[in-house]
C-alpha cells in the first residue's frame, strides 16, 4: 500500500475525528447520547425493554423511540422511561420545596412569599415567573441544613415523615421555633409562638416544616408521571409532551407549566397506570425476628435506616426497606400478573451485609436464580415473578453467614404489574 504525503496529513485528522465521535457518544460524565439526543430504556408492561432516543411523547402518554430501536407504545403499555447508563440521581441538596406527594422542586429563596394559605415562589424550571401552591400541599421549605447536622439526608427525611401539630422553623444555629407561620417574604419570616409574634431574618433560617395536620397529597385521578431530572429534581406531571425529541413540556399537578431540555431528563415513570407499588399498599402482616434484641421496622419508600433507597449508584423513590430476619405479606389486588423489583444491599449502609432473599407466592417459594447469599459484592438482583391468579405475595429476608450485621436490604421499584 502506497503512503504518500497526503495520507500522512490525513492521519492526525482521522484520529481527531474519531476522538470527537467518541466524545459525543459518551459526553456528560459517561451519559450515553446520540446525535439525536440521549438514549433511553423503555420498559413495557409486557416486560420488554427497548433502547433509543426519545422521538415523541404525546398527551395520552403514548411514547415513541427513535433508532436503534424505533418503537411506539401506547400510554397504558409502558411503565418506565429511563436514561441508559445513568443511575437515578440523588435528591437535590440546594434550596427546594418538598411537597407532600414526594416532589422536590428547586426554588429561589428570595422569591418565597406566603399570602394567606398560598405559598408563591419562582423556579428556573417553570415557564411563568411565579407559581403558587396551597400550603396543605407543602411539607418542607428547605433552605439549608442546620450547622450542627451530621447526616443531612436523615434529618430531612425525619422532617418529611414527622407528625406536626404546628409549623416548625429550624434555625441554622439549631434553635427551633414552633407555632403558626403568618408571614414569609422580603427576606423575613414571622411565626406566632405562644401568642407572641417572632420576626426572623430568612438568612438565619435553615428550614420550615409545615403542620402535617392539614396536609393533602395532590394526585390526578388517572395516570400521571413522575419526572426525574439530572439535578435530582422530582416533579409529578398530570400531562407532558415532546414533539421534537429536544424539549419536554408539561403541566405539574399544581397546574404550573414546565419546559426542560430532554438532555436534562433522567427518568419518566408512569404512576396509577398498569403498576401498583407495594409501598402504596398496606401489608397483611409483617414479622421480624431480632438477632440480638434489636428490632427493625418495615420502611416504605426508604431504607431501614431512614434514608433513601440506594442501589448500584442510583437513588430510588419507590420501594421497601427490610432487615434480616423479616418477612412481609401483601394481598394481591385483582388482575395482577407479575411482581418486579430490584433487590440488593443498600449502597451506603449495607456493604457488610449478607442475606438470603426469597419471594413466595401463596406460600410457595419461587426461583429467583440466585445461588447462595446476596452481598454487596453482587450486583442487585432483578426479580420478576409470575403472580397471575395468586392471592398473596411474601417477601422474605433471612440471616446470612454474618448474622445481622449490615443486613440493610432495599427492594427498589417493588411493584405489581397488571
Amino acid at each position: 500500500m502506497r503512503i504518500g504525503p497526503l495520507s500522512v496529513v490525513r492521519c492526525p485528522l482521522f484520529v481527531a475525528v474519531c476522538c470527537l465521535v467518541g466524545f459525543v457518544a459518551f459526553r456528560s460524565n459517561g451519559q450515553r447520547t446520540t446525535d439525536k439526543g440521549p438514549v433511553f430504556v423503555l420498559e413495557t408492561v409486557a416486560g420488554e425493554r427497548f433502547r433509543g432516543p426519545l422521538a415523541q411523547l404525546r398527551q395520552d402518554w403514548s411514547v415513541r423511540l427513535g433508532p436503534p430501536s424505533p418503537r411506539s407504545r401506547d400510554g397504558d403499555a409502558w411503565l418506565t422511561l429511563r436514561r441508559a447508563d445513568l443511575p437515578l440521581p440523588s435528591h437535590p441538596a440546594d434550596s427546594q420545596i418538598l411537597l407532600t406527594n414526594g416532589d422536590r422542586l428547586p426554588v429561589a429563596p428570595a422569591s418565597l412569599k406566603l399570602a394567606g394559605e398560598r405559598l408563591s415562589f419562582r423556579s428556573p424550571l417553570l415557564v411563568k415567573e411565579e407559581a403558587r401552591l396551597s400550603i396543605s400541599a407543602v411539607s418542607v421549605v428547605w433552605l439549608a441544613a442546620p450547622d450542627d447536622t451530621e447526616d443531612t439526608e436523615h434529618f430531612r427525611r425525619k422532617l418529611l415523615a414527622g407528625d406536626r401539630r404546628h409549623d416548625v422553623v429550624v434555625m441554622r444555629n439549631g434553635d427551633v421555633l414552633e407555632g403558626v407561620l403568618s408571614q414569609l417574604g422580603q427576606q423575613r419570616l414571622r411565626i406566632e409562638v405562644a401568642r407572641r409574634n417572632v420576626d426572623v431574618d430568612l438568612a438565619k433560617v435553615a428550614t420550615v416544616a409545615f403542620s402535617s395536620e392539614l396536609a393533602t397529597v395532590a394526585r390526578p385521578r388517572g395516570p400521571f408521571a413522575r419526572l426525574v431530572l439530572a439535578d435530582g429534581t422530582r416533579l409529578s406531571l398530570q400531562s407532558a409532551t415532546c414533539a421534537n425529541g429536544e424539549t419536554l413540556t408539561g403541566t405539574t399537578v399544581f397546574d404550573a407549566e414546565l419546559r426542560v431540555p430532554v438532555e436534562q431528563v433522567a427518568a419518566l415513570d408512569l404512576l396509577q397506570g398498569r403498576s401498583i407499588y407495594l409501598s402504596d399498599l398496606k401489608p397483611l402482616r409483617y414479622e421480624h425476628t431480632p438477632y440480638l434484641g434489636v428490632e427493625w421496622p418495615l420502611v416504605a419508600d426508604g431504607s431501614v435506616t431512614g434514608r433513601a433507597l440506594r442501589l448500584a449508584g442510583g437513588v430510588y423513590d419507590k420501594g421497601l426497606g427490610m432487615h434480616s430476619a423479616s418477612r412481609v405479606t401483601y394481598a394481591l389486588p385483582p388482575g395482577c400478573r407479575r411482581f418486579d423489583a430490584l433487590v440488593g444491599l443498600d449502597d451506603h449502609t449495607g456493604r457488610r451485609g449478607s442475606v438470603r432473599v426469597r419471594v413466595l407466592v401463596d406460600g410457595k417459594e419461587r426461583d429467583l436464580g440466585l445461588k447462595g447469599e446476596l452481598t454487596h459484592r453482587n450486583s442487585p438482583l432483578a426479580v420478576r415473578v409470575d403472580v397471575e391468579g395468586a392471592r398473596e405475595l411474601t417477601l422474605a429476608v433471612d440471616f446470612g453467614a454474618g448474622g445481622d450485621i449490615g443486613d440493610h436490604v432495599d427492594w427498589a421499584d417493588a411493584r405489581l404489574v397488571k
